[in-house]
């Protein structure tokens, strides 16, 4: 394995070349140090060492960044060698705008790097942690470029002088060439700097913009990552999955398909309470489940209502240990069932909700947990983590305060009913939420497991899609003003 290092000192650094060498572990190792105070741009420095570089895996770093992973340069590698990309990077974007600066479309950057500041150390969180996954983006950050020079299309641009845009105008030029470019979560770096917006930087954003004004916006559709492995259990509790729907069969039998083809858990059964489908829509459905191979009933109803149907279905008909909430217009990406079941088995004295990932249609995220939070003047925000964003999701399981959507909830069937229920006096919405919180005051954990993961078309089966029904708003106020416990842990925004 062998690998080459370029960087620009204003004077010689041998303390930074120490410092490589201890941490990238790497035997076969090139270093190239220029010392350049400021004489040429670096665009023209990583062309020099471009053609010097011993070796094709080659790595662009600044000289004040701090390697914290151990052996960086052999995981390194190994992405290189192994994937089909040519640039990567620690920071990046999957979407540039016409204003050329990559950081700037916060919902879709990518990424985690530390800065210095001070005696400070800040984490800029760009996305959430995708660990040994390299996520596919439009451009990178110069603090950390590395390359497999057999893959380059394009050089960097000497026509941009100095320190600025060298690395995006770089990153776009093989873009558009067809080069892959990613972020790696490998690597932990820590830069002791937070950069500089000055003149010289205006002046390279305008001529990168200008150069690239055909280019301009650039954006890369997100990908979804999920877990498809599969899941073995010591035992298979039963699991009704209660589906609330009326008209589009269209979604109601995506969602059916979704659940069969995904989910390899072996002991569940599916009710779907209809409220107010055709009769030609209820004959399809109503034909389905006689054909079915799977455990499907159909349970007719007159008027929607979140709260009170579902209600209905867990006191009247159920007997199984846990019940699925589970929207129309849900389709599974892997094997949710199974993987939230698990979270329930592993945690079952503590378990509260467990929630799910869902994703819309354009990859990305509906859902990753509720938030709530107080703004300066006091008044309840209400919305998902991770919305409408690329890759701002979690992948791992987290212990939530706040729990998660109903659209794909599941719960103990015995504490659902032990907390009454859903509270029917929500007309529209928040019925979920305030079950969460309930669950929190019981003294339950509400789990979000990232690794379940699905589609959510969401709402297309009822008006206001997204609204929040202000009478609902003002009724989950008034449960945490009677709350003060669950109050206090509400997170204040500025």
């Amino acid at each position: 394995m062998s690998l080459t290092i370029v960087y620009s000192s204003r004077q010689p650094n041998r303390p930074f070349q120490q410092h490589l060498r201890i941490s990238c572990g790497v035997k076969n190792l090139q270093i190239i140090e220029f010392n350049n105070p400021g004489r040429y741009s670096l665009s023209t420095l990583y062309n020099q060492a471009l053609k010097q570089a011993y070796y094709d895996f080659i790595v662009f770093v600044h000289d004040d960044v701090i390697f914290e992973t151990h052996h960086w340069g052999h995981k390194l590698l190994k992405q290189l060698q192994t994937s089909d990309f040519g640039i990567l990077g620690v920071a990046g974007t999957t979407h540039l705008t016409n204003r050329g600066v990559w950081w700037q479309e916060v919902m879709q950057t990518v990424g985690i790097v530390k800065h210095q500041y001070h005696e400070k150390i800040l984490v800029s969180q760009y996305s959430g942690d995708f660990r040994a996954q390299i996520i596919p983006v439009v451009c990178i950050d110069g603090v950390f470029i590395a390359v497999n020079r057999k893959k380059l299309q394009a050089i960097f641009n000497e026509g941009l002088p100095g320190f600025h845009f060298y690395d995006i105008d770089f990153c776009i030029n093989n873009y558009i060439f067809g080069v892959n470019i990613g972020v790696t979560f490998e690597i932990s770096i820590l830069h002791r700097s937070i950069g500089q917006l000055d003149e010289k930087w205006e002046e390279n954003r305008q001529i990168f913009i200008e150069t690239h004004c055909y280019n301009l916006p650039c954006r890369i559709k997100p990908k979804i990552i999920f877990d498809a492995s599969p899941i073995c259990l010591p035992r298979y509790p039963k699991v009704t999955v209660v589906i609330l729907h009326k008209s589009k069969n269209n979604l109601l039998f995506s969602c059916l398909l979704s659940i069969a083809e995904k989910s390899t858990y072996p002991n569940y059964e599916i009710i779907i309470a209809d409220t107010g489908s055709s009769a030609t829509e209820l004959a399809e459905i109503s034909c389905l489940v006689a054909s079915s191979q799977s455990h499907i009933k159909l349970l007719k109803f007159e008027n929607y209502h979140f709260g009170r149907i579902n209600n209905k279905v867990v006191f009247q008909y159920l007997d199984s240990e846990l019940v699925l909430f589970c929207n129309n217009d849900v389709e599974l990406i892997n094997d949710a069932i199974s993987h939230m079941a698990k979270i329930y088995l592993d945690n079952s004295k503590q378990c509260g909700t467990i929630g799910c990932r869902l994703h819309f249609a354009d990859n990305t995220v509906q859902h990753g947990g509720i938030q709530l939070w107080f703004d300066e003047s006091g008044k309840l925000g209400i919305s998902h983590h991770g919305w409408r964003t690329d890759y701002h999701y979690l992948m791992g399981t987290e212990k939530n305060f706040m729990g998660s959507t109903a659209a794909f909830l599941l719960i103990e069937t015995a504490l659902f009913k032990k907390m009454g229920g859903f509270n029917e006096d929500y007309c529209h919405s928040l019925e979920d939420v305030e079950l969460n919180l309930r669950c929190s005051l019981a003294g339950k954990v509400n789990y979000f497991v990232g690794e379940a993961v699905g589609y959510h078309f969401e709402s297309q089966t009822r008006m206001n899609q997204g609204a929040i029904f202000q009478p609902d708003y003002e009724r989950l106020v008034l449960f945490l003003q009677n709350h003060p416990g669950i109050l206090s842990k509400i997170p204040r925004r500025r």
